[in-house]
């Protein structure tokens, strides 16, 4: 998880343990003794299949099915039209301050409707699932577009949070969520940038959320959406 670990090192000391980035450069032993007060879970999607003991398929809404692969260290997911189906973690993680990372290698456009020749817009989602209905959700999505959207569904009540006006050219960017209390935070990074870098879209007060959750990676419909890493941290 390397390749990527400076904007977890810095945005998670300074938002969750409340130091400053600038308190960081200037005194190192505070950031590493920082960091060691948490946990972290992570995959790369490294060799030629999923890791069946960490990941499951999973949907929520329509059926199952559709298309899913591991290979070069990118799980590629392609489900079927009108579903959210996709990837969850096996285990749930807890905690009412937390940030969780899922970086994105590509997302495609879906498949045409029936009878129409028109591509559709493609959706790559890094998704909080707090329970296994998806009524209680928090989501980050990137669209095949360069547009992005943020949701939360609390009791299935749907909410967008963004202002409808956020959007990237990066194609790969990191998707990052932090979370402090009722306090919910969504951001952006290039993954060759430095952690300064990270570009926060937009805060948003999620209330009535319990505190254990797993992680969900999917595509709505038949959205190609592909991953080459995600990343958990929580206090210990």
């Amino acid at each position: 998880m390397n390749k990527y670990l400076n904007v977890f090192s810095i945005i998670i000391v300074s938002f969750i343990c409340c130091v400053h980035v600038a308190a960081q450069q200037t005194n190192p032993a505070s950031s590493v003794q920082a960091k060691s007060q948490f946990e972290e879970w992570g995959d790369d999607f490294d060799g030629d299949k999923l890791d069946e003991n960490a990941w499951e398929r999973f949907t929520f809404e329509g059926g199952s099915g559709g298309k899913l692969e591991v290979k070069d260290g990118i799980v590629r997911i392609r489900s079927a039209g009108k579903t959210r189906a996709g990837i969850r973690t096996k285990s749930a993680f807890s905690g009412d301050r937390f940030a969780v990372e899922g970086r994105i290698a590509k997302v495609g456009p879906s498949f045409p409707e029936p009878g129409s020749n028109m591509s559709t817009l493609g959706f790559g989602t890094l998704n909080l699932l707090f329970d296994g209905s998806g009524r209680n959700r928090v989501e980050w999505m990137l669209t095949s577009a360069g547009t992005l959207e943020a949701w939360s569904v609390v009791d299935g009540r749907g909410e967008r949070l963004d202002n409808k006006k956020l959007a990237t050219k990066l194609k790969n960017p990191v998707l990052l969520i932090v979370r402090k209390g009722d306090d919910f935070s969504f951001y952006i990074n290039d993954p060759k940038a430095s952690p300064q870098d990270a570009q926060l879209g937009l805060t948003a007060t999620i209330r009535n959320l319990p505190r254990s959750f797993h992680v969900m990676l999917y595509g709505y419909g038949s959205s190609e959406n592909q991953w080459d890493g995600v990343r958990v941290t929580t206090p210990k």
